[in-house]
């Protein structure tokens, strides 16, 4: 057996966490749950599986990224394997780590994500390079929200293939979303010492700009315009989040108007400078919007 330690992290019941379960358990030598507020009929199924050894957390987790690093001391391998519940191990992948794992000292993998019924295929969503197999002390999990694992030694980047990438069932639902959004904009509006409406503004504009034009996401359809429009409302979440934690203090009223403007002003010269330079309109209307940003400029 493979001197691999899997460690899940888990709430309520998960749709797919047997599924994920059933992906690696002739892959790894043990499975670690930490439960963060397991739905008691998912215990029983648990216990049944010998390979599985859950551990209880005691403390609310609003991000996993907080316990990730301790999680690893309950490990008795010298590989570690995060997965989230929603994540399966393809055989051709698992066949991949196992030729692979013991010669670096972290992989990084692809992952297919698919959300709303649909592998998405642009807008940083693929090949979406996530550190999740690796020696135990060549990475290290930062709390913060969002961070990347700092890492050390020989590093592996599997080629972004799909018969290689982790398979994600991420968001199946639009409140499925939003509930994460607000979970995450809430964390992340209390950690913040200071953030502004012009700052907050300025990072959804450009979450927008540069998922749905930078990084193609007009090709994934309505999908791709979705998705870009829900990431560029987080960063508006966070700042409404934000000035709760404020307890509401009004804004100067002239400030706050050249801020609204600004920020529109800023939309529209950016909408039309990518349609042009994505050549999505025909020339003539180019002409057009090109015009109409030299009058904004």
């Amino acid at each position: 057996m493979n001197d691999i330690s899997a460690i899940i992290v888990v709430k309520d019941n998960p749709p797919h966490i047997l599924k994920t379960i059933s992906s690696i358990e002739d892959f790894v030598n043990e499975i670690i749950i930490a439960d963060i507020g397991i739905n008691n009929s998912l215990i029983p199924k648990f216990q049944k599986n010998k390979k599985i050894k859950i551990i209880k957390i005691n403390k609310d987790i609003p991000y996993v990224e907080v316990i990730r690093e301790d999680l690893k001391k309950y490990s008795s391998c010298s590989h570690i394997l995060f997965l989230d519940p929603d994540e399966i191990i393809s055989e051709a992948l698992k066949n991949k780590l196992k030729s692979l794992y013991q010669k670096y000292s972290y992989l990084q993998i692809p992952r297919k994500n698919l959300i709303f019924g649909k592998y998405i295929r642009h807008s940083r969503w693929w090949p979406d390079y996530q550190v999740r197999l690796f020696k135990r002390d060549s990475v290290v999990w930062p709390t913060e929200i969002h961070k990347q694992p700092i890492v050390k030694g020989d590093g592996y980047m599997i080629e972004p293939e799909e018969q290689y990438a982790i398979i994600h069932h991420n968001y199946e639902s639009i409140d499925q979303y939003l509930e994460k959004a607000i979970r995450y904009a809430k964390s992340e509006a209390l950690s913040l010492p200071s953030f502004s409406l012009g700052e907050a503004l300025k990072k959804a504009l450009s979450e927008f700009v540069s998922r749905y034009f930078a990084d193609e996401g007009y090709k994934d359809g309505m999908h791709g315009f979705v998705l870009a429009f829900l990431q560029m409302f987080y960063y508006i979440l966070v700042y409404i989040y934000y000035w709760e934690k404020k307890k509401y203090q009004d804004e100067d009223q002239k400030n706050l108007q050249n801020i609204i403007q600004q920020f529109f002003r800023e939309a529209l010269f950016s909408v039309n400078h990518w349609q042009n330079k994505m050549n999505l309109h025909s020339y003539g209307e180019k002409l057009k919007r090109k015009f109409i940003n030299k009058l904004l400029k």
